[in-house]
């Protein structure tokens, strides 16, 4: 589903263009940010009605939802390590167009605010919410159909159901929803009964579904955060019943994981694991001579069966990292080998 990716690049692939200033929370939106800690094991069944706790981001989200995920794009753009990595993607001539099309009509990332996803435990159902200033204006949606896919229209066409103007990508694959002037959501199109049911009201949150347990953990301040269940995951992942974490960009890289286990006994293994291969990294680390410090800051605590994980790197040491992997990648020299003709022979 190519065309799919397009809610997706809507957000991203012009994210080099926003100069704008630092942007207040959005206190309209989001609720209290920092969810409490809890030490127990919650008692709480998928097909409960009621949420263990609820955030407007998943206002568009179905129950059925087992992995969620919320970019805060204005702090995105403003970190250093965006600053720092931004030409990875605007060197790739697919995002370059989409960027270009987006700036001609108008929509520049610089206007949006949030992407929220969504995805199904098979990973084939997917939500994709956007916000941002202009980007349900019908006028500016149809000048990006026109621009991205220019002599194929039949990919991007627009329909009016009920009084709703619907976007349909590659016939009907995906289907696109304005919801007001700053909401534009896409779903697959075997999800948008669902997420239609969402935008009337209807429906049930994730909260209510299979991550009520993982969102539990969530800390929502940070400029990305995402909470799963690991179903189809093997080795060691199979043990977890799920996972979630937020990653702050707002100086270098900070991530903080918590992984909920199938029993305190397991929680404790999986940490022991974890440490054993931070041991194995720090060698190769010091054999490379390059700045242990990283792994220095890295924490790991069992509470019952939640094993939680706290992170953080600078932009030094990710470039470091990141030159290391790409000098790992880099095939050797071929030798050259020396010709000796009869007449230079000995």
């Amino acid at each position: 589903m190519r065309a799919f990716a397009f809610g997706v690049l809507l957000a991203f692939a012009g994210l080099p263009a926003c100069t704008c200033e630092k942007q207040a929370p959005n206190t309209d939106t989001v609720a209290d940010k920092t969810t409490p800690k809890t030490t127990q094991e919650p008692a709480h069944k998928p097909n409960d009605t009621k949420p263990l706790i609820d955030l407007p981001e998943l206002a568009y989200m179905p129950a059925e939802a087992e992995l969620v995920a919320h970019v805060d794009i204005q702090r995105l753009l403003e970190s250093p390590l965006w600053h720092a990595n931004h030409g990875l993607m605007t060197d790739d001539p697919e995002a370059r167009r989409t960027l270009d099309a987006l700036t001609k009509c108008e929509l520049g990332l610089d206007t949006l605010r949030t992407l929220d996803l969504a995805v199904d435990s098979r990973g084939q159902r997917v939500i994709a919410s956007l916000q941002g200033a202009g980007i349900g204006d019908e006028e500016r949606l149809k000048c990006v159909g026109d621009t991205l896919f220019k002599g194929d229209e039949s990919r991007w066409t627009t329909a009016t159901v009920a009084g709703e103007t619907t976007i349909r990508l590659d016939g009907g694959a995906a289907i696109g929803h304005i919801v007001a002037n700053d909401r534009l959501v896409f779903a697959s199109s075997d999800w948008d009964a669902a997420l239609r049911e969402r935008i009337s009201g209807g429906g049930r949150s994730p909260a209510t579904g299979p991550l009520g347990e993982a969102l539990l953990a969530l800390k929502t301040d940070r400029s990305i955060w995402f909470a799963g269940r690991l179903p189809m995951l093997r080795g060691q992942a199979e043990n977890l019943r799920s996972l979630s974490g937020a990653v702050d960009l707002d100086s270098g890289l900070a991530l903080e994981l918590s992984m909920v286990a199938a029993s305190p006994k397991l929680a404790n293994e999986i940490s022991a694991e974890m440490k054993r291969r931070l041991g194995n990294m720090r060698t190769r680390l010091k054999e490379a001579k390059l700045p242990e410090a990283a792994l220095e800051r890295i924490e790991l605590e069992v509470e019952a069966s939640t094993v939680r994980m706290r992170a953080s790197l600078e932009i030094a040491e990710i470039t470091a990292l990141r030159t290391l992997l790409t000098r790992s990648k880099t095939p050797p020299p071929v030798a050259q080998k020396t010709v000796i003709s009869p007449s230079t022979a000995p």
